[in-house]
C-alpha cells in the first residue's frame, strides 16, 4: 500500500501501461501507407520509456 502513495510508482505503472497498449496497437493496426514511421509504434516507445524512467527514478 506505500508504493501507491508514491506518484512516481503510480506515474510509471500509468505510462508503462498506455505505452505497452499503443505499441501493441500499432502493430495490431493497418497504419497509414504513406507515413514512413508508425505514430502509435513511436508514442507508445516514448510514453514506456518515461514509465520505466519514473520507476527507475522510484528505487532510488
Amino acid at each position: 500500500m506505500n508504493k501507491l502513495y508514491d506518484l512516481r510508482f503510480v506515474i510509471g505503472v500509468f505510462f508503462l501501461i498506455i505505452g505497452v497498449l499503443l505499441i501493441g496497437y500499432a502493430f495490431i493496426s493497418g497504419s497509414f501507407p504513406e507515413y514512413k514511421m508508425k505514430i502509435n509504434l513511436c508514442c507508445g516507445l516514448l510514453f514506456s520509456l518515461f514509465g520505466l524512467f519514473m520507476l527507475v527514478l522510484k528505487k532510488k
